[in-house]
This record gives C-alpha cells, structure tokens and sequence, in this order.
C-alpha cells in the first residue's frame, strides 16, 4: 500500500506545481478533549473561510499544559490527518507507556482525506462561473503557458479546439482539448478533454481522459483516469485505475483499487475498497466496504465494515455492523443492535438482546447430537455436531436457523430449519449423504433456562452413492418416498423424523 500511496501523493504534487494552487474555501476544525490521561478526537466541523476563523499553525501540544477542557485549532486541512497524527504520537506520555486513545469517525476521515485530495489538486476554492459572457475563438494553440499565440490571455477566452504541446491554460472549452502532458481550464468544459497526464478543470460537460488523472469541481459525464480522479460532485461514471477520491457521486465509480467518498448514489465498484460516509445503492469490493450509512446494497469478498445497514449486507468472511436494518449474511457477524431483519451467519453475535442455547438432542437421524445457537430469539443460526449408530457409525455435522415463539409461560414453539451432513468415522469410502430437516420444535419450560424439546419433523434427503455402492442406513423410520436416477448413483428420498431434547440457555 505505501508505494500506492506514494504515487498518489507524488500525482497530486505534479498537479499542484501545474495548477494554480488556491486557498481552500472551507477548513477544518478538530475539538480536541482531554479526559485525564487521554486525548480524543472528538468532532470536526465543516466551516466557510468567511466567518473569519483564526487560522493558527498546528504545533506538538505538550499534554502536561494541556487544560482539561475544550480547546480549538484550526489547521490547514491538507495536513489535517497528519496534524492529528503529529499531536498523537508526540505526546510525552508515549515514552511511559501508558495507553492513549484517538478517536476519529470514519465521516471524518474521508473529510480529512478528501479535503486534502481537493487542496493539492488545486480545486478546492474554484466556484463554477457562467461562461456566456466569454468571447469565443475556434481554437488556440500553445506549449507551455502563458507561450501561446494569446499568451496569458487565453484565460479569458473560450475555444472550441484547444491544443497545448505540453501543457496550457484557458478559459473554457466547448469542443475538443488535447494536451500532451496537461489541461487546466479556469471555467467550464464542454465536450472532451484529452491529457496525457493530467486536467484540470472547475467543471466539465462530456468526457475527460487523463493519462495519470483528473481533477475537477465538478462533472456530468464520464471520466477516466489511469491513476485517480479527484472530484467534489459527479453524475455519470469514473473510472479511476487505482483511485477515486470524490466528495459526492451520482452514478457509478469504477476504482481499481479504493473508492473514497462522501456520498455516493448508485453503484460503487473497487478492486480491494470503498470507504464512503454515505451510500444509496450498491457497493462492490474485492475486500472490503467500509461506510458509515449504507441504504441499499453491499458485496465484498471479505469483509464490510458499517455503522448502519439498511438493506442487504454480504461479506464473503465478516461483516461488522453496529445498527442492522435488513439482510446480513456473512460466515462471523458482529451486530450492535438488529432494530428489524435478519443477521445470518455461522458465528452470529448480536450484542444488545443476544440469543444463545445450548441443547443434547436424541433422534433417529442423529441418535445423540449437541447443537449451539446464537442470535436473537427470533433468529437464531446454529451449528451441530454429533454421531449415528444405527449400522454404519456416522458421524453427523450440520448448520441451519431457527425461531423461537413464546406460546404461553410454560411452552415455546421453536421450528428450525437444518442441513446435515453425514460421514463414517474413519472418514473413507464417503457416501456423499446429506438431508434437510424442517423441525417444529415444542419446549416445555421448566424455568427460564432449562426446557425439553419435542421435535417432529420432515426431511429432505439426497444420497451420491460412490462407484453405484450400497447407501448408508441413516433411520429406522422408513422414508415416505424415495427415487432414484441414473442406475441407483443418485437417490432422493423423503420422510418423517423425531427428536426430544434438553434445552439450556
């Protein structure tokens, strides 16, 4: 990640030293808390340059004068993050190694992140400003600013075909920009910008292509940037090869390493990340999404990382979550609180009205079994494990959910849903046998901890039989109905089964 990164850093520094560098219009303050013998980030708030904040450069802060109060500084937002880093690590009380805290939403963050993408790129202070008043010519030619046929004039003039060398800086264009190394337009594009590293426009209309990337105010259409693109509003679709750093998206991101953002509508593609304050609509990650609010969708091959989920949560591995609200699947769920939906995953933790039971079961497909299940009562995933005796010494494993209904004070209805799988005990000569069970459960409570469970049930079950050999006998209850395809290789049966049990929770 850190030769990434210093790519990037050294992209925005080139467009930096083209582009005119302006002074930011918004800053960023951080209150810093101290709580005895630890330092918080507690907030940052968005500011206008124009309320005239006093504007301090960020020095070390020696926590042994630092008063137990609230205090403000306001640091130059390209070295926000790094400020907070500088204040963190510089403390004195590091050499004694007593442990600090920091904290930093994840809002914040991408702020401090973007903020600063925005400021080296040169397109935090531009507003967006009518173009109709500007003379237009058919096209200006030119090498490197201001060594053009109008020399530093060209600010002040739109051109329907623009051709700079190396580099070049005009008014607007509507028509076709082509420059070998950079474009840097003052006002609006509108049409299509070709650089062979880097444009920079206030606005744009069409389409931008940019060797290394592009930067711009603002855009409706399509860019494509062979490193990143940094943006304060699209509506279209990026392209980015490693990045996307935008402040707010309206159509669909294509990055092929992260996507950053701050509110993003539609649909989010990143090789490995996206990190977003806000997403309505879909994310796709190769690893992970990390987001404060998602409304809608979100995939990732790894892992998703949110604060609110409202809709559907799929993480190849993990998903951490703090409120749910929808869909959650995942192999380890970790949820604050699940205000309505369903979090289903091998390993469920729900942290406010958690739901776990331990049972030994005794049934004719499982002659003695011990089940975990974990969740909230009225969704709960388990995972099970025990052994049959019936003829062939099989072990069984299986997953499922379940559901557990209080019915009055003595008794709870408790139908389950589980998949087992069934394996001989020196696990050779496997007959490939698995079976579905739908168990309507009935607890008779003695107290609030300890039931016994009657489970009648319905099953499921196919049987692959290896080289046409003989099927495992699996119950002594003889199946309803059976079928079998392809020469007796393949057989499909279904039946009724029983199970009583002892329920700890």
């Amino acid at each position: 990640m850190k030769p990434v990164l210093s790519i990037l850093a050294l992209w925005l520094c080139l467009l930096s030293a083209l582009g005119q560098v302006a002074v930011p219009d918004t800053v960023y303050i951080y209150e810093t808390i101290m709580v005895y013998d630890t330092i918080v980030i507690h907030d940052t708030i968005r500011i206008k340059k124009a309320l005239k904040m006093p504007v301090v450069q960020p020095k070390n802060i020696d926590l042994n004068n630092f008063k137990p109060f609230t205090e403000y500084s306001v640091p130059p937002p390209a070295t926000f993050f790094e400020n907070s880093i500088i204040l963190h690590e510089s403390n004195p009380y590091q050499k004694q190694k007593i442990v600090k805290t920091m904290k930093l939403d994840l809002a914040n963050y991408l702020s401090a992140i973007i903020l600063a993408a925005q400021t080296m790129s040169g397109i935090s202070a531009q507003e967006t400003q009518p173009v109709n008043d500007m003379t237009t010519f058919p096209m200006q030619f030119s090498i490197v600013y201001p060594m053009s046929a109008q020399g530093a004039q060209t600010v002040n003039y739109r051109y329907n075909l623009s051709f700079n060398l190396l580099s070049g800086k005009v008014g607007a264009v509507k028509g076709v920009e082509f420059g070998s190394l950079f474009n840097q337009v003052e006002r609006h594009v509108e049409g299509v910008q070709f650089g062979g590293l880097a444009n920079r426009t206030n606005s744009i209309t069409g389409i931008q292509f940019g060797g290394l990337g592009n930067a711009a105010k603002k855009v409706e259409g399509v860019q494509f940037g062979g490193l990143a693109n940094i943006v304060d509003d699209i509506t279209g679709i990026q392209f980015g090869g490693l990045a996307n750093i935008t402040e707010s998206v309206n159509g669909i991101q294509f990055g092929g390493i992260v996507n950053i953002c701050n509110q993003a509508t539609n649909v989010q593609f990143a090789g490995i990340v996206n990190m977003s304050e806000h997403t309505l609509g879909a994310q796709f990650a190769g690893i992970a999404n990390v987001t404060e609010r998602i409304e809608g969708a979100q995939f990732a091959g790894i892992t998703n990382i949110s604060k609110e989920v409202s809709g559907l949560s799929f993480g190849g591995i993990f998903n951490r979550t703090g409120t749910l609200r929808g869909f959650q699947f995942g192999v380890v769920n970790i949820v604050d609180t699940i205000e309505s939906g369903v979090s289903m995953a091998i390993i469920n933790i729900v942290k406010k009205g958690f739901y776990n039971e331990w049972s030994l079961s005794f049934a004719d497909y499982q002659n003695v079994g011990i089940s975990y299940k974990m969740g909230i009562q009225k969704f709960y995933t388990m995972i099970t494990a025990g052994a049959n005796f019936m003829k062939d010494n099989l072990w069984v494993f299986g997953i499922g959910f379940g559901n557990r209904t209080v019915l009055n004070k003595r008794f709870d209805f408790q139908p389950e849903i589980v998949s087992y799988h069934f394996f001989p005990i020196d696990f050779k000569n496997i007959q490939d046998t698995s079976a579905t069970y739908l168990k309507f459960g009935f607890v008779y409570k003695f107290n609030e901890k300890l039931g016994i469970v009657f489970a009648p049930s319905i099953y499921q079950r196919n049987i692959h039989l290896l080289d046409k050999g003989k099927a495992y006998q699996i119950s002594p209850i003889k199946e309803l109905y059976s079928k079998d395809y392809n020469n007796k290789e393949y057989i499909t049966s279904f039946g009724i089964g029983m199970s009583v049990g002892l329920v700890l929770r």
